[in-house]
């Protein structure tokens, strides 16, 4: 089963163009990964906020995906906050760990 994730961002005032700069910069980075499919990014209705849906074909992708673009990702933290962050679909040991106990963070496994 797929994992799909929807992560929400709020640009640091300061940062908003590095923000933009770095998320393009990983939907160019997500093109050669073989377990990514879908990595799509938007602007919402709230001034400096953004979404992303991620769709991999499972959990060890997605933590092959962080792995593959960690130092863009450290970039990316550097210029946003991270609002919140929802995961639909079986996560793995990584995942799970990485969610647990963190504020903004929703998992929904499968029925």
């Amino acid at each position: 089963m797929s994992l799909t994730v929807i992560c929400e961002f709020k640009a640091r005032t300061s940062s908003e163009a590095e923000f933009v700069r770095v998320a393009r910069a990983l939907a160019a980075a997500v093109t050669t990964e073989p377990g990514t499919l879908r990595y799509q990014w938007f602007v919402t209705q709230k001034p400096g906020h953004y979404s992303i849906i991620e769709e991999y074909v499972d959990a060890d992708a997605a933590e092959t995906h962080n792995n593959h673009v960690a130092p863009l990702l450290g970039e990316l933290f550097a210029a946003a906050e991270l609002v919140s962050i929802t995961f639909f679909g079986a996560l793995n040991a990584y995942i799970r760990e990485w969610a647990t106990g963190r504020e903004g963070v929703a998992v929904n496994m499968p029925l």
